[in-house]
């Protein structure tokens, strides 16, 4: 029965692991007005995704909260691992972000609406 306790958190481990982001919206103190794409992109790493529209090119980013730490005593059984898992499901919340660069140029950003 342990050796299940010990796969199951393990694989719960690697699932999470998955959620993981690399940017980080602090950086966002870091990028000024007239950098290029190539600097903001040093420094907040690659976008989800870009749209061009208007002569204007989008950068989207989305930082997802990190998940709190599991105590061993809720994973002892099946029915704390799924309670855990649906709060866990409940309390993450996504941050999405705009970076707007004209002429290949940083005019703004902001954190957009959820």
């Amino acid at each position: 029965m342990k050796t299940i306790s010990i796969i199951s958190a393990a694989v719960a481990v690697l699932v999470f692991a998955g959620c993981a982001t690399t940017f980080k919206p602090w950086n966002l103190s870091n990028i000024q007005e007239g950098m290029d794409r190539a600097q903001v992109t040093q420094i907040l790493g690659e976008p989800d995704y870009t749209v061009n529209k208007d002569g204007a090119e989008f950068l989207y980013y989305t930082y997802r909260e990190e998940m709190a730490p599991v105590s061993d005593a809720s994973l002892e059984s099946t029915e704390g691992m799924e309670r855990r898992f649906e709060q866990f499901n409940r309390t993450l919340k996504d941050y999405k972000y705009e970076v707007v660069l004209v002429d290949g140029k940083l005019v703004n950003y902001k954190e957009l609406d959820r």
